[in-house]
């Protein structure tokens, strides 16, 4: 019997030492949370850099065969124009080349001027010189200035 108690006594030990060992090193209970693996407050968090909105208009001017007109008034680029249309790629760079923002052409609407394709994205600000390309058309450069107004790009002739 004093051998079932002693072998009993030292499980109890043992098991309490088990216990006394998983409240050391558990996380925390609510009443002490674990410190937050990520910054909650808003002096940890750095704010996001605030971005330019950009935005500006293609407009496609050519005879009516290199413009194909749709559902009146959609329009969009034919023949030589053909990559003129709605989500054509428009490409804002920074003053080294390094591109900065990706967007894509509108719908192309019908105007007196053209055919005209509006677009808009948002790009860190900060650069001296950026440019802009549509459907690898060449870069147009254009300053920080420039770039808080709507920019535009002319594209064929009228005149033929």
């Amino acid at each position: 019997m004093k051998l079932v108690l002693a072998v009993a006594g030292v499980t109890l030990v043992v098991l309490a030492a088990v216990a006394a060992l998983f409240i050391v090193i558990s996380p925390g209970t609510e009443a002490d949370p674990p410190a937050p693996l990520i910054p909650t407050s808003p002096a940890q968090v750095a704010p996001p850099p605030a971005l330019l909105d950009v935005s500006g208009r293609v407009v496609l001017k050519t005879w009516p065969d290199q413009v194909e007109y749709g559902d009146y008034p959609a329009c969009s680029g034919e023949g030589e124009f053909a990559d003129i249309r709605q989500h054509t790629p428009v490409v804002v760079t920074d003053a080294s080349g390094k591109t900065i923002g990706v967007g894509k052409l509108g719908t192309g609407v019908h105007r007196e001027e053209g055919c005209v394709f509006r677009w808009a994205l948002a790009v860190a600000p900060g650069h001296d010189f950026y440019g802009v390309e549509v459907a690898h058309r060449g870069l147009s450069k254009y300053s920080a200035a420039q770039m808080n107004l709507p920019v535009e790009l002319v594209l064929g002739d009228q005149a033929g």
